[in-house]
């Protein structure tokens, strides 16, 4: 069985202006993506700035969404990534220990691997710690693509069970998705402009950045393209997406926080070395959030 069908949120970090977390901050927004309806809940993935808060911390954030999400059927996905395979085994464990329903694991970054190695990598965390794995494949950021061969000898193991897939290339989405037929193994997009395409192809569902805004409406959208109502979806799709791609006319979560403050949820502090965006690109995924939200949705 999927982990889910339908939308999760890539959980922003609320912080203050001084960048220190903003826990509260970051309950609230967790409360409103349960409310909104989302399927699961993804903590200390990209959008949450994980590459510049301790490990300590996002323990923390783990024990703070698992107590949330408790008794609402709400999934919770660990980001357990790292380069370094010990400290990746390192937050898996965690993950197990608290009931983290899965974990999300990044390619290795910077120091990166071989196709050799990313099997090695993820084998060694499946082999130790018997939790559902999702690999993640983000080649803008991490300069690592796992190519498809890699994929099907990677989804062969029985702890790894599915890829969010941010390269953005649904002819290599359908390439795995045909060559994983015959093994237990999904797909999720990591790309919020490619929703209605990707699971079309057969995707499960996405891992969105878009929902810290519009859990509702990206969470309606997945469900009904997973529904067969292709016609509302494309609808809804081509209504989301201008926002959607102004959400990432800077460095994730750079938009999204701005969005976010717009809304007076969150302030749109980040944590150096990201910056607060510009006037401009705030008017536009602004512009866009009016015209978005006056179709009804």
């Amino acid at each position: 069985m999927a982990i889910f069908e339908g939308s999760a949120v890539a959980l922003v970090l609320p912080m203050f202006d001084d960048g220190s977390i903003d826990y509260e901050g970051y309950k609230r927004q967790v409360q409103r993506m349960i409310d909104g309806g989302v399927q699961a809940l993804l903590v200390n993935g990209t959008t949450g700035e994980t590459a510049t808060i301790h490990i300590n911390d996002e323990f923390k954030l783990l024990d703070i969404t698992m107590e949330l999400a408790k008794g609402t059927g709400v999934k919770v996905i660990c980001g357990a990534g790292s380069n370094d395979t010990q400290t990746a085994l390192k937050k898996a464990r965690y993950a197990k220990e608290k009931g983290a329903d899965a974990i999300l694991v990044v390619t290795p970054y910077y120091n990166k691997t071989s196709q050799r190695g990313l099997i090695a990598h993820y084998t060694t965390i499946a082999d130790a710690v018997d939790i559902p794995m999702i690999l993640y494949n983000v080649p803008g950021r991490t300069g690592l693509n796992i190519q498809v061969d890699t994929v099907v000898e990677l989804a062969k193991h029985k702890n790894i069970v599915a890829m969010k897939d941010a390269t953005d290339n649904i002819a290599y989405a359908m390439e795995i998705l045909n060559k994983t037929q015959d093994l237990d193994f999904d797909l999720y997009s990591g790309c919020d402009d490619n929703i209605l395409p990707f699971m079309a192809a057969g995707g499960k569902g996405v891992i969105s950045v878009t929902s810290n805004l519009y859990p509702r409406q990206v969470e309606k959208l997945t469900q009904l393209i997973l529904n067969g109502n292709l016609k509302e979806a494309q609808k809804l799709a081509y209504a989301l997406d201008p926002v959607s791609r102004y959400l990432f006319i800077d460095v994730n979560p750079i938009m999204p926080k701005a969005a976010l403050a717009k809304m007076g949820i969150c302030s749109e502090q980040v944590r150096l070395p990201l910056l607060p965006t510009t006037q401009e690109n705030k008017q536009k995924l602004f512009d866009a959030m009016d015209a978005f939200e006056k179709l009804g949705y």
